[in-house]
């Protein structure tokens, strides 16, 4: 049988983060696609290769350009806003918490 499925621990493991911040990114939107079951939280292999896939660059210092890429001044400008938002959500759930 192939693992077709890893946990929280095991994909902070394979990447090297802490399991709460996956937690924050679950509750931010952010992260890799995931499953619930039964309260149990799994992220599927599939999810987990296309959101590596997503993330890669080609250089450090253009946050948000990817392999093959180019991105407007008006692309970067709605990303800079989406990235934004994103942090205030995080900020919100971390303050719920």
């Amino acid at each position: 049988m192939t693992i077709s499925h890893l946990s929280t621990r095991a994909l902070g493991e394979r990447w090297s983060i802490s399991p709460r911040t996956l937690e924050r990114w679950r509750c931010a939107g952010e992260g890799p696609r995931f499953l619930k079951l039964g309260g149990r939280v799994v992220y599927r292999i599939a999810d987990i290769e296309a959101f590596e896939a997503a993330h890669l660059r080609t250089r450090t210092d253009l946050r948000g350009e990817r392999v093959g890429r180019t991105k407007t001044a008006l692309l970067a400008t709605i990303e800079a806003k989406l990235y934004a938002r994103i942090r205030a959500k995080a900020r919100e759930c971390a303050a719920v918490r």
